[in-house]
């Protein structure tokens, strides 16, 4: 006589939960993780953006951070795609704020915002002297879950 081989129905049913219990698990982090990305659109828009009030503000300090403000107000119909929804530029201390649209697990809210400070005090005309360094962590909206990662604490 042969004997059967095979798997049984316990066997089988222990796969099936096993698997279960990874989808279950796998699924929250990748949901998290498409956020993420589509965050990171307003992360490399903002990127740009800083390369102007950095050389603005070294050419010419707040005046050239007010016309620079101006610049980015009058140019919203490049910078706008289907994630960002606006970005501005604070012309008196160079905050940026990407505000980020179309994404409905935002929730708490949804402005990624850059504040540069030179020795850990905003940018001013008596303050510029040194580097230049951008925190996107104490002023923004975002769950931190959803940053970048150079933005979260």
């Amino acid at each position: 006589m042969r004997k059967q081989s095979g798997f049984t129905l316990i066997e089988l049913m222990i796969v099936i939960a096993i698997i279960g219990i990874l989808a279950a698990i796998a699924l929250p982090a990748y949901q998290d993780y498409t956020v993420r990305a589509k965050v990171s659109e307003g992360a490399i828009a903002a990127s740009a953006i800083k390369v102007g009030v950095t050389e603005l503000f070294a050419d010419d300090g707040q005046d050239g951070l007010s016309r620079y403000s101006g610049v980015i107000a009058n140019d919203q119909a490049s910078l706008i795609t289907d994630k960002i929804t606006g970005i501005t530029v604070d012309g008196s201390n160079g905050l940026i704020t990407v505000t980020l649209g179309g994404i409905s697990q935002l929730t708490a809210g949804n402005d990624l915002v850059y504040y540069p400070t030179i020795n850990g005090n905003a940018l001013a005309n008596d303050n510029s002297a040194g580097t230049i360094e951008w925190d996107c962590s104490t002023h923004t909206t975002i769950e931190p879950k959803f940053l970048p990662a150079n933005c979260r604490n």
